[in-house]
């Protein structure tokens, strides 16, 4: 929903502990989507521009997560991208993860967000996944099965980027922190950044100094990457009309775990990861954008500084 306004122009500081406010918004619109949709859809673009500019087999891409008696649409959207879906969980009796969002004319967000289905995510084993080289991504979802891939990722030793950002508000202090310290990456907005060291007592040197590389999505800024080797921050793709910021992080982080995996060094991991952001937000909803290979090349072009 777009909200033709700003919300703090309908705010009260002094009333915030009793808010009753009502955004009257001038577009509804309802997309598939979802964190898991979102990246494996920014994923699966990104590997079919690889495939057509260089050799990329062997590479695949696993949803891990549950669906409800609502499944058909989302499994057939997997389908037609060629997403594996064989360790999706289904549960017949609810409905799947939804989320409804209010979006001002400065790009600020209010979201609701019902759980659903996604708990039955914590019925998937990683078994599979030891003995592969491969790299997972532990995204929003249901706590139980949020914390599930955490305990799995970590005892099987499975490389991971870990996403806390909208589990801030309920993991415990001491899953946050052992979810951080077992990352490879640790990925968020400035905000979420700053939330995670301060409740788990660390630094960006201390945790560079453990082994995790850190990435901030600065937004229109770019992003920046810190780790002990390597210190890189890469611009936003400049002149585009951006028309939904809604979906851009997953699809950066689908971009970039796909260039990572298909043997990229972390720079132009980067450079693929803006690049695909920069398509995502030129369309409304998640899931809209088509990456097409002249012009992924010259946004990529101009992020080579």
């Amino acid at each position: 929903m777009d909200f033709p306004s700003r919300f703090v122009d309908y705010l009260n500081p002094e009333k915030l502990h009793q808010i009753n406010v009502s955004f009257v918004v001038d577009k509804l619109e309802k997309q598939i989507g979802g964190t898991a949709t979102n990246i494996a859809y920014a994923a699966a673009q990104t590997l079919a521009y690889f495939h057509k500019q260089e050799k990329s087999d062997g590479i695949s891409i696993n949803v891990l997560g549950g669906l409800g008696k609502d499944a058909a649409a989302h499994l057939r959207f997997f389908k037609k991208h060629k997403i594996d879906t064989s360790r999706i969980m289904i549960d017949r009796r609810m409905y799947s993860a939804a989320g409804s969002v209010i979006t001002d004319t400065k790009d600020n967000q209010i979201w609701g967000f019902y759980y659903g289905a996604s708990v039955a995510a914590k019925r998937v084993s990683l078994t599979d996944f030891v003995p592969k080289e491969t790299i997972m991504i532990i995204s929003a979802n249901h706590p139980d099965a949020f914390l599930h891939f955490q305990e799995e990722c970590i005892k099987f030793h499975i490389p991971y980027m870990y996403d806390p950002g909208m589990a801030l508000s309920w993991i415990t202090d001491k899953d946050l922190t052992e979810g951080v310290l077992k990352a490879t990456y640790l990925i968020g907005n400035d905000y979420e950044i700053a939330m995670v060291l301060k409740r788990i007592k660390q630094t960006v040197s201390s945790l560079m100094n453990e082994g995790v590389n850190i990435i901030t999505t600065l937004g229109d800024k770019g992003v920046r990457y810190e780790s002990t080797t390597e210190k890189y921050e890469i611009p936003a793709v400049s002149n585009i009309e951006a028309v939904d910021p809604t979906g851009a992080g997953d699809a950066w982080r689908g971009g970039f775990l796909t260039a990572l995996t298909n043997g990229k060094p972390v720079k132009e991991a980067l450079i693929v990861g803006n690049a695909v952001a920069s398509f995502a937000v030129e369309h409304y909803g998640c899931v809209n954008y088509h990456i097409t290979a002249k012009e992924f090349e010259k946004r990529s072009q101009c992020l080579k500084v």
